[in-house]
């Protein structure tokens, strides 16, 4: 074992030593759950879930037999109660004490924590689940660390420092694959913004600070809703909010303050059965999400009365809450009707579709909340052969900006952040470099470049893939090194030697298949540990599988795999609590606990197939199949004996140019299934259709939307039938705006600017085809998502021929900037600085730069007129550029 899972053992084995009274407040007898009500629920739900778990009752419940304090039982109680099937599947009873002990202690020992009421505590302290990441032993591994940063401070100061502390570990970075674990997220040293908001939770709750993991499907950057995830803590009775490893001077203050005020949506996850005043929307079996809107934004509750066809109040029937992102529209909550056929949803005053279900049933309307208070639907309509809707959408007015910290607060807090990164930086540095890693090519007899790809995709995990490669054994080291070229980014940044050694060691080699498929196919269907890539991680399950089959089974297996079908069915329980949430049981997790969400064990018969060198996988809908006699095999739906339907074929076209719509930017279809149309998810851009689409028969719905440069959305719904064996052809189109140019300033062409390389140019010179002035912050996520956003569509601007020009201000941060370390910006891209802002100052007539918000983007036509500005954060600028060039 290794040492951090070592360390959990003694902590829960002696933790009535180690934690010393920190687990009772000196109180034996005194209670965690003070009311009565409450914590006979807990125990109910606990038993509940004891007689779930039963298969696994000594590895999870014998820690109850330790000599627990009452607040320790009460804790361990709550954990059980209201964990995901997940963890009860993945994790054991001495690690879940180990974590309730460290949370009980921070309560006891902090200045703060006597202040913080039970429900507060047992929500957002006690859980060291935050949401749906890998979960991991970050607590233990950092208790002293972070407890050592806080010393002395009051609840305010030692937040602000913890994400202080936050900012010198981990930094944005748009990672592919799911939440990782926050030791992970150490390790990588960037994460998107929910792996950021996941570790700077987990580090405030192991201070004993009550804090949730927030986030938005809604926030209103410049030209499109996207979503965004960030941190509350509670203090002193209070709620308050910052960036994730973002560090504020002051809290209740961040760089998307602005478009957090214009959301429609704002929600947290809270583990355990409802408590307090909450404003909870959606409540399930372990958790509940709760709305935060009316926390940044102004708020309206809107009513939808749902009839029947004689004008009766329908009860139960479901209310979706419906907001245009990305192309389709996402619910932002469900919620049934009562017994009077009202549903009630606290919103934000943009533009919602709202669509309400019971059956197959519906009805739908798009509806701007500012102007309605109570909206009837009738559930008369069905799945329509051929129909088409247009749609307006606007999101909510802009409001007066907010006054920020003061200056001197600002340029203390920016001095620390530049020590921070450096701090990172050095650990970054630390990493194995290309030459060391080519040089442990040569001491493997290995492919130099394919080894610095693995190492360079394994980042802080590094140590963990060269060691199994220095380990593995020379006959093997070829299929190691294929191993890994398997597995995802994500598994190669986070995966222990231990378990790539369990799956190599224990693969049935490709010579004992005595042929039956191609190497290909056994790389990445039998060899290969990842099954379902972002909803599982990798862990050691290919020796466990195989030895928990008897021989002469295992051998049937391999004869005819079909027999799994049935061993799967007979063996596994499926329950459909949980299912809202994907923490995937990891297939050894499954067998032992023999009772799974569907997701999960549909990943285990893919395991057992591969332990067993039968190809396996999952298709594009999630669907296991088995490869036997030279053709896939879909295993049966959800072990009901029904063979997955025939097949319809779509194929897509568009004759737009600028720009070629995108799947899940332009366009989406939707399948009607139970009286909705559910997004498919698992499409190809237009680009890259060299065949045609197999779906499913039945009844479809196109949405498509062009966003324009104010933020509206001009969107249309088309209702189509896909019959099985039908081909047919659809013609992507996008409304387009038919309003003339408006000119929204000039800039003097006339002006000069300065070169890195002291050469110097004027704007005339390069405006033939128009320019584009960005001001950035580098160092700051709105400037980072900018440079993400440009090279997606590098190819188109580079048609276009326009020049980029990125302006930095004279700071530490922008000093340090290199433009060439940015990759796939437009190949007509330059960099200078501003020196006082005086270009700036000119073009946004500003009383006080303070109040923009970086990057700030104007785009000028060849005259210098100013055609398009976008300020702060701005996904799709890349795609405005474009359609603003193009007219």
């Amino acid at each position: 074992m290794n040492k951090i899972l070592s360390i959990i053992i003694s902590i829960a084995v002696s933790g009535t030593n180690l934690f010393a009274g920190s687990g009772d407040g000196g109180c034996s007898g005194s209670h965690l759950i003070n009311k009565g009500e409450y914590r006979s629920k807990v125990e109910s739900a606990f038993k509940e879930r004891e007689h779930l778990a039963q298969n696994r009752k000594d590895k999870l419940f014998n820690v109850f037999g330790s000599g627990l304090s009452l607040q320790q039982q009460e804790a361990l109680k709550f954990l059980f109660a209201y964990m995901p099937l997940s963890d009860l599947a993945n994790y054991n009873g001495d690690f879940f004490l180990a974590n309730a002990n460290i949370a009980l202690k921070t309560r006891k020992e902090s200045t703060w924590g006597k202040d913080i009421p039970e429900d507060i505590f047992l929500h957002y302290v006690l859980p060291f689940r935050i949401v749906n990441e890998d979960v991991d032993s970050f607590r233990i591994a950092y208790y002293d660390e972070i407890q050592g940063r806080v010393k002395g401070m009051d609840a305010t100061d030692a937040a602000l420092e913890i994400n202080h502390w936050c900012n010198e570990k981990v930094t944005y970075g748009t990672i592919s694959g799911g939440n990782t674990g926050p030791v992970s997220t150490i390790l990588s040293a960037q994460g998107r913004c929910g792996m950021e908001a996941i570790f700077a939770v987990a580090s405030l709750r192991t201070a004993g600070i009550p804090a949730r993991w927030v986030h938005t499907p809604s926030l209103p950057w410049e030209h499109d809703y996207a979503d965004h995830a960030w941190v509350e803590v509670w203090i002193n009775g209070k709620w308050y909010y910052m960036g994730a490893g973002e560090p504020e001077p002051v809290l209740d203050w961040a760089w998307f303050t602005e478009p957090a005020r214009r959301a429609m949506l704002v929600y947290t996850l809270s583990f355990g059965a409802k408590y307090g005043q909450e404003n909870t929307t959606e409540c399930y079996r372990t958790f509940s999400f709760v709305n935060n809107l009316s926390k940044y934004a102004v708020t309206k509750q809107i009513c939808v009365k749902v009839l029947d066809t004689n004008n009766v109040p329908v009860k139960d029937a479901l209310v979706e809450y419906m907001l245009y992102v990305h192309a389709y529209f996402s619910a932002l909550a469900e919620v049934p009707t009562d017994e009077f056929g009202i549903s009630r949803f606290e919103t934000g005053l943009g533009d919602l579709l709202i669509w309400a279900r019971k059956g197959a049933d519906f009805n739908f309307k798009k509806v701007s909340v500012y102007d309605i208070d109570t909206l009837n639907l009738i559930l008369n309509l069905k799945p329509a052969d051929n129909g088409f809707q247009e749609f307006d959408l606007v999101i909510p007015i802009l409001r007066a900006p907010l006054k920020g910290p003061a200056a001197e607060l600002i340029t203390a807090n920016t001095k620390r952040i530049n020590e921070e990164n450096m701090i990172r930086q050095a650990y970054i540095d630390s990493w194995m470099k290309p030459e060391e890693a080519a040089n442990l090519a040569k001491e493997l007899g290995s492919d130099p470049e394919i080894v610095k790809d693995i190492i360079s995709r394994s980042m802080g995990n590094y140590k963990n893939t060269a060691s199994f490669l220095t380990h593995t054994p020379v006959s093997d080291r070829s299929l190691a090194i294929n191993l890994l070229k398997q597995v995802s980014d994500q598994d190669l940044r986070t995966t222990k030697e231990e378990v790539f050694a369990d799956h190599l060691n224990n693969v049935i080699r490709f010579e004992n298949t005595h042929g039956a498929y191609d190497y290909e196919l056994y790389s990445k269907y039998v060899l290969n540990p990842s099954i379902a890539d972002d909803n599982a991680r990798i862990v050691a399950w290919r020796k466990y599988l195989f030895e928990s089959m008897p021989a002469g089974f295992r051998q049937d297996a391999i004869n005819d795999p079909s027999i799994l079908i049935k061993y799967v069915n007979n063996n596994i329980v499926i329950t459909p609590e949980d299912s809202e949430q994907y923490y995937n049981n990891s297939p050894k997790g499954v067998d032992e606990l023999k009772v799974s969400d569907s997701l999960s064990r549909d990943i285990y018969f893919v395991a057992l197939c591969r332990s067993l060198g039968i190809p396996s996988r999952l298709d594009n809908d999630y669907v296991p199949q088995f490869y036997f006699k030279n053709e896939w095999h879909y295993v049966w739906d959800a072990g009901k004996n029904q063979l997955i339907p025939g097949k319809g074929f779509i194929r897509f076209s568009s004759s737009e140019k600028n720009p070629v719509p995108k799947y899940f930017h332009h366009f989406t279809i939707a399948h009607f299934e139970n009286g909705r149309y559910n997004t498919l998810f698992n499409i190809m851009d237009i680009a890259n259709f060299k065949d045609e689409l197999a779906l499913a028969p039945g009844h479809y719905m196109l949405v498509t939307g062009n966003r324009m440069d104010d933020g509206k959305i001009l969107s249309t719904l088309s209702f189509f039938e896909l019959k099985e064996n039908e081909h047919k052809a659809i013609d992507i189109k996008l409304r387009k705006d038919v309003s003339p140019e408006e000119i929204l300033g000039t800039i003097d062409l006339n002006i000069k600017i300065s070169l890195p390389d002291k050469s110097g140019i004027t704007f005339k010179s390069i405006a033939d085809k128009g320019i584009v002035l960005a001001w950035i912050d580098p160092d700051k996520e709105p400037t980072k998502h900018l440079f993400n956003d440009l090279p997606l569509l590098k190819s188109e601007l580079d048609s276009w021929g326009g020049y980029f020009i990125f302006l930095s201000c004279q700071s530490e941060a922008s000093n340090n900037f290199k433009l060439e370390s940015i990759k796939g910006l437009p190949a007509n891209s330059l960099s200078s600085v501003d020196i006082d802002s005086k270009i700036l100052q000119e073009i946004t007539k500003c009383d006080s730069l303070s109040d923009i918000h970086y990057p700030f983007l104007v785009l000028t036509d060849k005259n210098g007129n100013i055609i398009l500005k976008s300020e702060g954060y701005a996904i799709g600028i890349g795609e405005q550029i474009l359609q603003k060039s193009d007219k």
